[in-house]
């Protein structure tokens, strides 16, 4: 009886020595995460991961997902940097495929801290290998348009979007202001609205709230500027300050700064700006498509203040 319960027992021990391996591995791992929650010193290949995980792919894609949660959570992270975030979530999603929310979290993110080439190919590979979220092309839209100025790829990117199940209606909308080559900081204002009703973490929604901050700030510099050239039409000199729009009744008030600070105007450049944050878009012309120069945010120079 025992020989013939014999051939049947390896098998049952092999699985039962890659369960407690990865079990060990899973402790190994989880501890480093809580001893150094915020610091990846290392991204193992998917290759050298998926031995590892010796048939446990989606629990090691979990811890993982972990390590990257935290790694975003982080309240220093943007003085850290984002080297690592694109390598965690590809060995994420490449270990599990199907983990949709890590394509888009890290696709916002990314965008948020101006590696816009790593939140493209992250939203890419979703597109291709994960769920159909409309998230996905819905953000490739944002890029492409509001980062680079290219209305024709934002276009295609929200006319994807609209025709994936379970998009919003208003996403076709923008996809025909996109593809009439009429977006405004307005379109900005709604797609960002739309993708922060469908995000789930704080973190990511905080990321999402800080670019809805900056298409504001776009949104009332133009209009400013608008009422600036006006004045100038209409008095025949440059404005002095924004408060003289005011005083002329071109604008009934000044708008409040979303980052906390005040709306000023730089006569040498014609251009408004935040006293906190002067990061604007600027379209650029290139020979075939316009792109925006993607500026960190910094603080005001010295002879920009009124």
């Amino acid at each position: 009886m025992s020989a013939t319960l014999r051939p049947a027992a390896a098998p049952l021990a092999v699985g039962a020595l890659s369960a407690a391996a990865a079990a060990a591995l899973g402790l190994a791992l989880a501890a480093s995460f809580t001893a150094r929650p915020y610091d990846v010193e290392h991204v193992p290949s998917s290759a050298s991961a998926r031995i590892l995980a010796l048939g446990h792919r989606t629990t090691l894609s979990d811890l993982y997902w972990l390590a990257t949660v935290q790694y975003i959570g982080e309240p220093r992270a943007d003085k850290r940097g984002w080297e690592k975030l694109y390598p965690l979530v590809d060995l994420v999603t490449d270990l599990d495929p199907r983990h949709g929310y890590a394509y888009q979290t890290a696709g916002i993110v990314l965008s948020a801290a101006g590696r816009l080439d790593e939140s493209d190919r992250i939203l890419e590979k979703g597109i291709e290998k994960g769920p159909p979220y409309w998230t996905f092309p819905y953000y490739l839209a944002f890029n492409a348009w509001f980062y680079r100025g290219d209305t024709a790829a934002g276009a295609r990117w929200a006319e994807r979007a609209a025709r994936t199940p379970g998009a919003s209606p208003n996403i076709s909308h923008l996809a025909v202001a996109l593809a009439s080559k009429s977006g405004t900081p307005e379109d900005a204002i709604a797609m960002l609205l739309e993708l922060r009703g469908a995000v789930k973490d704080e973190a990511t929604a905080a990321r999402l709230d800080e670019q809805l901050k900056l298409a504001i700030l776009e949104r009332d510099a133009q209009a400013l500027e608008r009422a600036a050239a006006r004045f100038r039409s209409e008095r025949g000199r440059e404005l002095g300050s924004l408060d003289e729009l005011v005083a002329a009744g071109l604008v009934a008030r000044l708008p409040p700064d979303p980052f906390g600070g005040r709306y000023v105007w730089s006569a040498a450049e014609g251009k408004v700006h935040s006293s906190e944050n002067p990061f604007r878009f600027t379209l650029r012309e290139a020979p075939h498509a316009p792109r925006f120069d993607y500026q960190t945010p910094r603080k005001l120079p010295r002879g920009l203040e009124e």
